[in-house]
């Protein structure tokens, strides 16, 4: 659905690259600039320990699909000729340079619509509070409350991939998006940004909530949510599955109680959700007491039955060899080496 447009990519890491990636699974043309100083994309280099030396890495590999890829030296006058011939060819831009070096370099945007007066230019930085700090992930999940949250009271824990680069990129693909839609009435340039400070904290949804409405802090729960119960709670069958429990509502709670045959007189006693978030260290103690008995294949099918939500606790492998996560593989030989990756854009689009 993008054929026609050219995204260039001046950016590095995952946030930026991952806006690139979106645009070139469907069909856009991406050109991603790499500083030829430093070998490229630090991420050519963040290797398992098991990957080889002369061969790209897993994760470079996660988000630049189908792209082009061009090495320049921004500092080069012949380089920089080359790179002002890609802005002013370009409909898109996406940047993430550190703080300051977008203007040292003259690829700020107002620098930009002048080699290009329709440019859409996307702009990620780190801090919005602190502009010179270097900006990762793991940092940001730190000062923006998500560590405080997760983990359990013995140990934090991180969310497994740089989730908060992730969701930065949604917000600046939204924006490119909405630019777009605006540039069909006026033809004109935009400057689309956001840091991924402001992205963390606008991601926080009813935890932010639950803390400005009832001044509520969330202490690390593991899986545990903490305005529902019995939700995020791990229970084991009798064949050792280990399940988690997603019950929202008192109907299913009724329903699920049915099925595990808990008694009566704890199914009143945990009528109602309020009742079951305050004791639910007492609930789920007489939830395992009835499930260590139960088959998993049992439990799961009766609950699917009456749309009771229960799941699995799955291993990346076998997500990644079922049949879906099959279909959502994207290979691509980059340098003869072949590469894989789980296709970002998850939607469908028909008329």
């Amino acid at each position: 659905m993008f054929k026609d447009l050219k995204v260039l990519e001046l950016s590095s890491v995952l946030a930026g690259p991952a806006v690139g990636m979106f645009f070139s699974e469907l069909g856009a043309s991406v050109l991603k600039v790499e500083n030829k100083l430093t070998g490229g994309d630090v991420t050519r280099n963040w290797k398992l320990p098991i990957e080889k030396e002369n061969e790209l890495s897993a994760y470079f590999s996660s988000v630049n699909y189908k792209k082009t890829h061009v090495f320049l030296d921004f500092n080069s006058e012949i380089d920089r000729k080359e790179l002002d011939k890609l802005i002013k060819s370009c409909d898109i831009i996406i940047t993430n340079f550190k703080s300051g070096d977008e203007k040292k370099f003259k690829l700020d945007f107002k620098s930009c619509k002048k080699i290009n007066d329709h440019i859409i230019y996307a702009q990620i930085t780190g801090f919005k509070s602190n502009t010179k700090r270097v900006a990762y992930d793991i940092v940001l999940q730190a000062e923006t409350g998500y560590i405080s949250m997760t983990g359990n009271n013995k140990e934090y824990a991180k969310m497994p991939v740089a989730f908060i680069d992730v969701l930065a990129a949604h917000q600046i693909k939204e924006g490119i998006l909405t630019a777009l839609i605006l540039q069909n009435q006026e033809k004109k340039p935009y400057k689309v940004s956001t840091t991924l400070e402001e992205t963390a904290i606008a991601s926080l949804m009813n935890q932010s909530s639950n803390y400005l409405m009832a001044n509520h802090q969330s202490k690390p729960m593991g899986t545990l949510h903490p305005n529902i119960a019995p939700y995020g709670e791990i229970v084991t069958t009798i064949d050792n599955k280990e399940l988690i429990l997603a019950i929202g509502t008192d109907h299913q709670f009724e329903n699920f109680s049915k099925i595990i045959s808990l008694d009566i007189s704890i199914v009143k006693k945990f009528k109602t959700n309020p009742k079951r978030v305050k004791k639910r260290i007492e609930l789920l103690d007489a939830l395992k007491e009835k499930i260590k008995s139960i088959s998993s294949q049992y439990l799961l099918s009766s609950c699917l039955k009456k749309n009771i939500p229960i799941g699995e606790i799955n291993s990346i492998k076998k997500v990644l060899e079922s049949k879906l996560a099959k279909e959502m593989v994207l290979e691509e030989k980059i340098n003869n080496q072949l590469t894989k990756r789980i296709k970002t854009v998850a939607f469908n689009l028909t008329s």
